[in-house]
């Protein structure tokens, strides 16, 4: 990018790829895209944030499986609800991450004992680092717009995040915020419509 107007551009061109080509990501590709997520902000410029990068067909297929037996299990237990049937169609995407490339799973630090004694349930908001991991996120998914790939940012995944920690080996502490699949884009989606300004924000004057 040349300019300001460049990235504003990539801003309002990222879509939500979940189609990709059967070309793989070199590691170093893989490394500028997490060197370059790590210059997002961050409460306290901890930095208290933590890719995983899950390359392996095998250990994708471990994750959508168990995200497809977690969501079966909610399902069965809802079944007198009466919108399991759109549930179904809804929830069945949520395992596609294993067709991607990569996926990478993104984590942040919980709160240290003495935060959560002190701050209780403001503590995970007043920490910040949800939100840091958050803007990393973003900024690792406007990268990759920048270098040719596509990505997804998907979150029906963490139902099952108790087993995706086990399975990639998350420490105690790391709290998963969201997986993004990533891939050379095998489609361009449409851009969605936008809600307005006027309905999205509040100006107090």
């Amino acid at each position: 990018m040349s300019n300001a107007r460049d990235l504003l551009d990539l801003i309002r061109e990222r879509r939500s790829v979940r189609q990709f080509r059967n070309e793989p990501i070199s590691r170093e590709v893989l490394e500028r895209l997490v060197e370059l997520a790590s210059w997002a902000p961050s409460a306290g410029n901890r930095q208290d944030w933590l890719f995983t990068v899950v390359a392996s067909p095998a250990r994708k297929q471990e994750m959508a499986d168990a995200v497809r037996r977690r969501w079966d299990a909610i399902l069965a237990a809802n079944r007198d609800c009466g919108l399991v049937e759109d549930m179904q169609r809804y929830t069945a995407h949520f395992a596609d991450f294993a067709a991607a490339p990569v996926v990478i799973v993104v984590s942040a630090r919980a709160p240290d004992p003495l935060h959560k004694h002190l701050l209780a349930e403001a503590a995970a908001a007043t920490a910040g680092s949800a939100a840091s991991a958050a803007m990393a996120a973003q900024s690792l998914m406007l990268a990759a717009q920048a270098l040719g790939l596509g990505s997804c940012c998907m979150t029906g995944a963490l139902a099952a995040r108790d087993d995706l920690g086990r399975l990639i080996g998350l420490g105690k502490r790391d709290e998963m915020v969201c997986l993004i699949a990533l891939g050379y884009p095998a489609e361009m989606p449409s851009p969605p419509r936008r809600k307005p300004v006027s309905e999205i924000a509040r100006f107090l004057e």
